[in-house]
Parts: structure tokens; sequence; C-alpha cells
């Protein structure tokens, strides 16, 4: 039977907690489909947690199926949690084919360069700390395999993939593959696929039908759709980051509400300092302060992205925005400005630098000089992690202490900040909430919904309850858990 042989499992989205793996988590994503004798990967991500001062990393499992082979892997997008370990699972699967969108590829690669950078950094770390050298998620002549794979193609968005034709291959006859934005990133793919026996897999990705740094989209229009949802039956696999939250506040209102933030803060004399996540977010929150007319001060990974998905060079030539001396041979420069930056010196900016959790990167070495002045504001607009230094300041009392570190003399240390700024939090994701997510599965009317990217059991009832009350709901919805096997 067909069923017997077509079937999904999500191999990343766990945890393990007191050395009992825990699925139904966010973060290392990996699918991996058997469908018409083929199989597919898509995306190959890190999960990350921490344990006191050391990240630990959760890989997908299978170990990138040594000894098996995989015929395609797809990458619907360049965030870490679903590319991170892309290189190792691509240097393991030579003879697969590879394919994703142009500003995917360019996108993935300033995370890779900068995560096998933080990866250095963090074995010099645990070598300080007397810890066990952690195994390295994929090594710098995987890396350079990754980017120069003969088996690689990258494509402009909208396209409808001919394999054959593009990979100059006879072996996928039948099989059609479209890509379309999904709104949430840029580069970021829906992937529409058409199987030889005529059945379609629609994968959401990472998605959106709000305005991000780029368009939002519900669905594709008609013409690039045809008869995709009405031409045979049809398996969605949807992310569901935010299937159980309704948004808590109309989108104008939280744009409204930054606005006032930066003025309020800007009449005070202080400056306005967002921790970000590197990749989109930055530019987004740029995109969302340019009228207010204050120097937008860009530093850190966002500075990398930025140049992939705006126009830099026109926005520093206008004065609309600085970067931090980017000169890796300038650090001393590059340094001198931040703490000018930081410390008010340079007047009223919004300072914009990754990460969003506080727990590494510039924005944490910049935090202990915008902190503790009560005339500046922090905001974090993004998803806040449960063991990061962000969550820990959204809920301390202003004016308490907070242990931060740092390396000093090649030694990590203690720093102590008190917290004394005003801090908000505007939940402005880039992942649709529960009705963008809804409705498009009510739009698609899947024969069958697999739900994987939701956080936890009380997530995904709400969610699954909303589509069951759809008038034609799914005949099958099912959790895509770490590890469950599931026949369409």
């Amino acid at each position: 039977m067909k069923s017997e042989r077509n079937w999904y499992r999500q191999d990343g989205e766990y945890r393990m907690i007191d050395d009992v793996k825990v699925p139904g988590f966010i973060g290392g994503t990996r699918h991996l489909f058997h469908v018409c004798g083929k199989s597919i990967g898509v995306d190959s991500g890190v999960g990350l947690d921490s344990n006191g001062e050391v990240k630990v990393q959760y890989l997908p499992d299978g170990n990138n199926y040594v000894g098996e082979r995989i015929d395609l892997i797809l990458e619907t997008h360049k965030h870490f949690d679903h590319s991170g370990s892309l290189p190792s699972f691509a240097w393991h699967q030579k003879k697969a084919l590879m394919l994703m969108s142009q500003k995917t590829f360019d996108g993935t690669r300033v995370t890779l360069e900068n995560s096998y950078h933080i990866a250095i950094k963090e074995e010099e770390k645990v070598l300080k700390m007397g810890l066990p050298i952690p195994k390295l998620v994929f090594t710098e002549e995987q890396l350079d395999f990754f980017y120069n794979n003969p088996n690689l193609r990258v494509v402009d968005l909208p396209w409808w993939v001919d394999l054959n034709k593009e990979f100059g291959t006879d072996e996928w006859a039948g099989w059609e593959i479209g890509l379309h934005s999904a709104g949430h990133d840029v580069g970021a793919s829906s992937f529409f696929i058409i199987t030889p026996d005529g059945d379609r897999i629609f994968l959401t990705g990472d998605i959106a039908s709000h305005p991000t740094v780029v368009p939002g989209v519900m669905l594709p229009d008609e013409e690039f759709l045809g008869d995709f949802f009405t031409g045979g039956k049809v398996t969605m696999i949807t992310e569901a980051t935010n299937g159980g939250l309704q948004i808590a506040k109309p989108r104008s209102e939280i744009n409204r509400e930054w606005d006032d933030i930066v003025r309020k803060t800007y009449e005070r004399g202080g400056i306005v300092f967002n921790p970000s996540y590197a990749a989109s977010k930055g530019s987004d929150r740029v995109l969302k302060s340019l009228h207010l007319g204050l120097p937008i001060v860009v530093d850190g990974l966002v500075r990398n992205h930025m140049r992939i998905e705006l126009p830099v060079d026109e926005l520093i030539k206008s004065g609309k925005i600085v970067f931090i001396e980017e000169d890796k041979n300038k650090q001393e420069e590059a340094w001198r400005q931040r703490m000018e930056y930081a410390r008010g010196e340079r007047g009223c900016v919004i300072y914009i630098a990754s990460s969003a959790t506080l727990n590494q990167g510039i924005a944490s070495a910049v935090a202990p000089e915008i902190l503790p002045n009560e005339k500046n504001t922090t905001v974090f607009t993004g998803h806040v992690f449960d063991d990061s230094v962000a969550k820990t300041i959204l809920e301390i009392e202003r004016g308490r202490t907070l242990k931060m570190t740092k390396l000093v003399k090649d030694r990590v240390e203690p720093i102590y900040v008190n917290v004394r700024c005003d801090v908000h939090h505007l939940d402005d994701s880039s992942h649709d909430y529960q009705d963008g997510l809804v409705e498009r599965v009510r739009l698609a009317r899947p024969e069958t919904l697999i739900v994987h990217h939701c956080p936890g059991k009380e997530s995904f009832d709400a969610f699954a309850k909303q589509i069951r009350s759809l008038p034609h709901p799914p005949k099958k919805l099912i959790w895509g858990l770490n590890g469950r096997k599931i026949l369409f």
C-alpha cells in the first residue's frame, strides 16, 4: 500500500532533560521524508540550551544517515535552528542533490561562518574553565564543501524546478518542486512538491502572513499554484511556533509603542538599545525606525546580514544608519566607537546589535555600559528564551544587580551589572500567530496535517482545537514529534 512506503519523521526538535530525551521543543529542525522511493531531507539545524555558562547543542538524530542514501536536501531558510548542521549533513551525503533560494544560501554563509567562529571561541572558553571540549558541529573542510558542492543549486523566488533539467539527471521523472517566499525571512521558502503519483506535499517552513523585513505571504497566487491544492491528495507540514497564541495586540499598536519608547528616551537624553537576532530581525527593526529621524547604530552580525537584506550603502551614505567599524584590522577603533555610543557620548541613538539573548555577542559586550543608565531604554523585540540573560533582565526589578560574564586575560570572570534603565518586550514575532496558521490550513484543505516547531503539548492542543473546528478539517491531524514515523 502507498501509505506503507510514504512517510515523514521529524529528527530534531528535542531536549535532554535529566538524561531523558523529551520531544516537543523548538530547535535543531530536520524533516525526513520517504516518498515514492526517494529520501528527502529538509533543513538541518542546531538546538541550543545552556548548562550554566556553557552552551549545550542538540543535533538532529540519525548521525547524518551515514550508510543510508539521501537523494535530495532542501533548505527553507538561513536561521541557525534550521541551517546550523547543514555542512556536516551535506558532507556525509555527497551524492544528494541540494536546493534552496539564492538569498537563503547567501544568508546561510553568514550564519555558518559566524557559528564556526563562535565554536572555536567556545573551545577556548571551556578550556579555560577546565571543562571537556565540545565536538564541533561541522569542520572547516565540511563548510568549504557546502559552499562548493557540485550538486548544489540556488534559485530566485518564486520558482518551479524541473530536477532532471536543473541537475542533468534522469532520476526525477514526474517530480515537480516549487519554491515560494514564506514571508518569515529574506529568502525563506515554502516548498510545494508534486510527486510522480500525483500527491502533493506542502511544507510551509517558518512562515508569516504579515510584513516582516519582507512582505508577508498567506499562500502564493493562483499563477504560481495552478492546480496544486486541487489536483491530488495534499499533505501539509506546518510550523506552529505561535500555534497556541493569539496576537496580544495589533501590529500597528506594537509599532506605535516602539515609536513612543524611542521618543520618550530621546526626550530624556538616553539611548534605545535593541539586542537583536542577527538574521532579519535587525534589518526589520531598522526599517521600522527610519522614519523616527534618529541615527541608527548597527553592530555585530546584524551588519553582515543587513548587507544581504537591505540597500546598506545608500542608508549609510544618507546618514540614516551607522555601521560600527567592520575592518577586522581596526578592532581598537571599533571598540572605541562602541563605547562612545554605548556611553551616550555621541548623543541619543538607536543601538541595534546581536545577540537578542544577551548570553553572547556584541550586545552582551556593550550591555554593561547601557543597562545601568536610567536615561536609557532596552527593548527586546523577538522571542525570549527561558535560559537567557534577556529573560532575567525582563523579570528582575529595576535597580537589581545582574550577573553576566566576560573574558579577561584568558579567563572567564563574572561582571555584575546594575540594571537601572527602562526595559520592555514588544512581541513582534516573525512567525504567524494562531489565526494566521489556522487560516492557511483552511485555505489549503489538506487531507493530512503534520504540525512541528510547536513548543509543548499545551500549545499543540490549543492549535489542534482550532483546526478541528474548521468547516473542512484534515482527516489526519498529527503532532510531528521527534522520532514519530507518520504514514501518509
